[in-house]
């Protein structure tokens, strides 16, 4: 018996043994197969390099992601992965299984982030993220970053907190709207941010949201990809020193059986010193108990808003008749000198097409009879966000007295000169870039008109096909060499409607100077305000860098305190990129406007008080006086660097001692090219001639615009690009 037993005990002794180096080499093979998965998505990524150990246990990977510009970081990004089976976690607890941990070394980004170290675990079931204390700077606002975590499990939840500095107070007040920038500026105290962040998607469906859509119909950004696949929740506070603002933004996702988008709830509230330096309009939203809800469709499908249990559906379209259209005093207020000249609408809907084909045929047939005769000066205005052609309308009064002005210049120059007068045609392009009546139901609108505007712009729609007819037309006027009896076509668009006047020119930017298509082509193209990335600009960019002229003036102009090109349309194409796809240009280039880049400005529009204060951004037009603004006998109205402004006498003309205000435009140190047919500027404004994105017809800067129209159209040297 007792042998018996000891024969099975050596035998299942020999059968322990021999499972060891079975079991060693299935350990050694898993290790190997999770190593080799780690290592092969981590080291794949274009500009890392990985080196590491003989053992497939772990390695470190240093460089700089090719999506990356070089001067981004100040140094390259040093990662050390651990792919033991058996290892520390973050926390620093031993874990078995499948997955890395992942150390990250401080990481500098030029002068604007400091981080600490930071580490991740990556697991097959979920993801912890966390970061030590660190830097953020953009320009004079300092904060300092405290630990940031980040956990994917059963949902993304993340969380970041960061204070700011009293004596950065100032600088960070000035990224904010002036409301919230007078509260921020106190050097009372440390202020305090806090975002959170929860996506309800588990990690094991992290496609859903992380990997490329296989259709071009598709969602194009992480962002929205998370919003149509889970529900999601993003919180911000701001405390200042006595009071605090809190926002939060909820998201469901669209029923998919009637293909609706997802519906957006945002929710605002202000308390304490915040509320009493908030604008009389919002106020009593923001400084209510109960916090301002916002409920909308991400794409406005639904074609309506609920503001605090309002709600706010889309206005109805006006339609202005064929044809030269007055502006009486009960639209544009009472008859004065500034009356506005009538206008020419042309109007696209929703989808861009013409709502009247009418309109466009009577101003053919206006510009066709104008170049019959002494000849035609056609300025096209294409508005942007929340604006329309719809009687009521600011910026239709506002553009028509600009006409009315240029027109006035006109016939005192034309009598001057004993020649007749060129015959002004003012259009204004019209389209739904205002949704709803309410404004703050018309601010959630932004995305989506953008996408409108794409529309107008694009190849079969009314834009394209509106300014080649009229370039086509204004050049048979043209034969004249003396630029003060030749007929011009200016074009300008704002803000979205830059974007879709550059949409529909660009191609035409591209073509070569020579060619036939080019031949007609707008004499000057301004862009204020432009809404586009610069990754859409790049090819003009570098054409004119080569010396191929692009053969039409285009000038860009961005207010350096314009909120809305600098920090809304970066925040939302940041979550448009798409990390996981090729992409042609990389992310700054995808994020920033061109006219906020700053490899592309050129130069810098900047004012110089002589006497005084300031003009108001509401103040009298000086421009409406005409010829009768500027000292007798002076040639300022045909310059344009520097454009003096003067203090407008009761009557008379002022004198060369009452000069007022000076605009000059400063060339950017390295940035101008050294071609000498160079047509292209980009242009950062001084916010006290554009003082933020929708405040355009100021009188600092219809005073530029009507002097580099003079320039360009109307002055005795012809110039074939603005004088730098």
């Amino acid at each position: 018996m007792d042998g018996r037993k000891q024969g099975g005990m050596r035998l299942s002794a020999r059968w322990l043994l021999g499972l060891v180096p079975v079991g060693a080499l299935t350990l050694a093979v898993l290790q190997w197969l999770n190593h080799d998965r780690v290592h092969g998505a981590l080291c794949a990524l274009d500009g890392l390099a990985c080196t590491g150990p003989l053992l497939p246990t772990a390695f470190d990977m240093q460089g700089m992601p090719s999506q990356l510009p070089a001067t981004l970081l100040a140094e390259p990004l040093h990662l050390h992965a651990d792919t033991g089976l058996l290892r520390r976690s973050c926390a620093g607890e031993w874990v078995l299984g499948f997955g890395a941990r992942m150390q990250l070394d401080p990481v500098s980004v030029g002068e604007r982030l400091a981080s600490g170290s930071g580490c991740v675990d990556v697991l097959r079931q979920g993801l912890h993220a966390s970061m030590a204390a660190g830097r953020l700077r953009h320009g004079d606002c300092e904060a300092t970053l405290e630990s940031a975590t980040l956990d994917w499990t059963g949902a993304l939840t993340a969380t970041l907190r960061a204070r700011l500095a009293p004596q950065a107070a100032a600088g960070c007040a000035a990224l904010l709207p002036a409301a919230l920038a007078t509260a921020l500026a106190q050097p009372a105290g440390v202020q305090r941010v806090e975002l959170g962040l929860r996506y309800g998607l588990p990690y094991t469906r992290r496609e859903a949201m992380l990997a490329s859509p296989g259709n071009a119909e598709g969602p194009t950004g992480w962002v929205r990809r998370a919003l149509a696949a889970a529900d999601t929740l993003q919180q911000l506070r701001i405390d200042l020193p006595d009071g605090s603002v809190s926002l939060q933004l909820a998201s469901t996702p669209g029923a998919p059986a009637t293909g609706s988008s997802p519906a957006l709830t945002l929710t605002a509230q202000a308390q304490g010193s915040v509320v009493r330096l908030l604008p009389e309009a919002v106020k009593p939203l923001l400084a209510a108990p109960a916090p301002l809800t916002v409920r909308w469709h991400l794409d406005h499908e639904e074609g309506a808003v609920q503001v605090d249990g309002q709600r706010f559906e889309r206005v109805a379209a006006q339609q202005r008749p064929p044809g030269p259209t007055p502006l009486p005093a009960a639209e544009c207020g009472p008859a004065h000198a500034a009356a506005p000249a009538a206008l020419h609408f042309v109007e696209a809907d929703d989808s861009g097409q013409p709502v009247d084909p009418a309109q466009s045929t009577a101003l053919f047939g206006a510009v066709d009879d104008a170049v019959a005769g002494p000849g035609a000066l056609v300025a096209v205005f294409v508005h942007g966000w929340q604006h329309s052609a719809a009687t009521g309308d600011s910026y239709v009064c506002d553009y028509g007295r600009l006409i009315g002005a240029i027109d006035t210049m006109e016939q005192q120059a034309a009598r001057a000169a004993g020649r007749p007068a060129r015959t002004v045609l003012g259009v204004y392009v019209g389209w739904p870039g205002r949704l709803y009546a309410g404004e703050i139901a018309n601010g959630t609108t932004f995305w989506n008109r953008l996408q409108a505007a794409d529309r107008l712009g694009a190849q079969g729609a009314l834009l394209r096909p509106l300014i080649a007819g009229l370039a086509q037309r204004v050049a048979r006027g043209r034969p004249d060499p003396r630029a003060d009896r030749r007929s011009a076509l200016v074009v300008t668009g704002h803000s979205l409607g830059a974007r879709a006047v550059f949409q529909s020119l660009r191609d035409a930017l591209l073509l070569p100077d020579g060619s036939a298509q080019a031949a007609a082509r707008p004499d000057l193209v301004l862009l204020v305000n432009p809404a586009f990335s610069a990754e859409q600009y790049r090819g003009i960019h570098d054409r004119e860098r080569r010396c191929e002229p692009i053969g039409m003036p285009l000038v860009s102009l961005s207010s350096e305190a314009d909120l809305v090109t600098r920090q809304v349309y970066p925040a939302g194409q940041a979550v448009t990129f798409d990390a996981a796809a090729r992409q042609a240009a990389p992310f700054p280039e995808h994020v920033y406007t061109a006219a906020n880049f700053g490899a592309f400005v050129t130069h810098r529009l900047r004012m110089e008080v002589l006497d005084g204060q300031p003009p108001r951004p509401d103040g009298a037009q000086t421009i409406v006086r005409g010829f009768a603004r500027v000292p007798a006998g002076s040639n300022e109205l045909y310059a344009d660097n520097p454009v003096t402004v003067f203090h407008q006498p009761h009557s008379g003309r002022p004198a060369p001692g009452d000069a007022w205000y000076r605009l000059h435009l400063q060339p950017v140190a390295g940035a101008t090219s050294p071609c000498p047919q160079d047509a292209s500027r980009v242009v950062e404004v001084d916010a006290r001639v554009l003082p933020d994105h929708g405040t355009v017809f100021t009188p600092a800067f219809m005073e530029y615009v009507v002097r580099l129209l003079n320039r360009q159209t109307m002055a005795h040297a012809s110039a074939s690009a603005p004088p730098r």
